[in-house]
């Protein structure tokens, strides 16, 4: 193994709906496609190793965010001897812990872990290590509530800046951009419901721009015959777009056709529509799935449950 220094990368991701968890921040964990001396299961351990301080926090796991944790590996006094059948890689491996937001580089926390790791490959060796990072490590515990009180800290002081950055995405015609850095505002902040206001904002921009797309991607499936691939994208269409009423012309086909789950999609949108509390839900989460898909196109990560 040719390693002096290694880059794992691990992200926290903080999603925020204004109706959900207490804390409103949640914490997911990835790391890179193309991190081959990391396996998914290794990786699977470090996030139950930590998990517990999040936990401890109030902190629950998602997908996505801005807000990441970036762990750094780097080796050193590494060693490889001959052990029977297989040779035996030894390391001393130093993990820093780093907690930052992804789009503007700010740095809320970080702590630094020396472990001595061993096995019969790369992997076991980093997974050796994993192993000595407790359940109820304190060190980590501190690190994570050190990370929650920056971040609540850094938007209370900043949210004003933070919407101004977004709206210029947004004129920009960066909407992905602009509703990604806006979900990683804590639901907990005093004046939340401005942030809730603004993403309901671009989202309509949003569709303004890009239900024209969305209508084609619709009728080209319905001319297809796939009914129920045109329901899935005519549910991406918000009723006070451009695109509305055309849109609603195609549900009224889709409900003559004899595709039992397409015929259930379009039947759902219309009952949607008619309650502007769970329309107003709707754009929330319709607006999130473009920040998730904002960040698995953006990102080299998988994600880790």
């Amino acid at each position: 193994m040719n390693i002096r220094k290694l880059y794992i990368i691990t992200a926290l991701f903080l999603t925020v709906i204004s109706y959900t968890h207490a804390q409103g921040i949640e914490i997911g964990f990835v790391i890179p496609t193309n991190q081959d001396e990391l396996s998914v299961n290794t990786a699977r351990m470090l996030r139950s190793r930590i998990l517990p301080a999040f936990t401890a926090e109030g902190i629950e796991t998602s997908e996505v965010s801005s807000i990441a944790i970036k762990p750094e590996l780097s080796f050193t006094n590494y060693q490889e001897a001959e052990g029977g059948m297989r040779n035996i890689h030894t390391s001393e491996v130093q993990i820093n812990l780093i907690c930052q937001n992804l789009i503007t580089g700010t740095v809320f926390a970080s702590r630094t872990f020396s472990l001595q790791g061993q096995g019969y490959s790369a992997d076991d060796l980093v997974k050796n290590a994993f192993s000595q990072i407790k359940p109820n490590d304190e060190n980590v515990r501190l690190f994570i509530h050190a990370a929650k009180r920056q971040i609540l800290s850094y938007y209370s002081k900043n949210l004003r800046a933070i919407l101004s950055r977004a709206q210029t995405f947004a004129q920009l015609h960066q909407y992905e951009e602009a509703l990604s850095l806006l979900f990683s505002c804590p639901s907990t902040l005093t004046n939340y419901n401005s942030v809730n206001a603004a993403i309901n904002n671009i989202y309509k921009q949003y569709q303004r721009n890009e239900c024209g797309n969305l209508l084609l991607q619709a009728q080209t499936e319905y001319s297809n015959g796939n009914y129920e691939a045109c329901a899935e994208i005519l549910k991406q269409i918000d009723i006070t777009s451009p695109c509305a009423t055309e849109a609603k012309t195609l549900c009224q086909r889709i409900k003559q056709s004899r595709d039992t789950e397409a015929r259930r999609i379009i039947e759902l949108i219309e009952n949607q529509a008619k309650r502007e509390v769970d329309l107003e839900k709707q754009r929330i989460r319709a607006a999130r799935d473009i920040a998730v898909a904002y960040y698995k196109q953006h990102t080299n990560l998988i994600l880790i449950f």
